[in-house]
């Protein structure tokens, strides 16, 4: 099955990626809990992408949704966070990128060290 890609995002950053094709919802015009659940609930997405300010406001209904689909073995959405126009509020560890995309925590010096001989 292929899925979509959409996003919840300022409405600064929005027409780049609607230009990309993703399927984008402007923060401004929506309660952004609301569309993360609709756009959550369509089997036709498969990543969700979201501004900083958009996924710290949608947190909660983020981690109800990630818990829900992982109790029935669901992967998709994946969440994914994206700095806002302004930048990176702060600096991320990839492991903490992944952890917050997917829900779990990856041992990177185990995968480094996998990959030497």
């Amino acid at each position: 099955m292929s899925y979509v890609v959409a996003a919840i995002v300022d409405d600064r950053v929005a027409p780049g990626f609607r230009l990309a094709g993703v399927r984008t919802i402007e923060a401004g015009e929506v309660d952004p809990k609301e569309a993360v659940r609709e756009l959550a609930s369509d089997p036709e997405v498969g990543v969700i992408i979201l501004t900083e300010d958009v996924a710290e406001e949608a947190k909660e209904v983020i981690e109800e949704i990630q818990e829900e689909k992982l109790s029935r073995g669901e992967a998709t959405p994946i969440f994914v966070t994206v700095p806002g126009p302004e930048g990176p509020k702060e600096e991320v560890e990839i492991e903490e990128i992944v952890k917050r995309a997917v829900g779990v925590e990856i041992d990177v010096e185990k995968i480094e060290g996998q990959g030497r001989s």
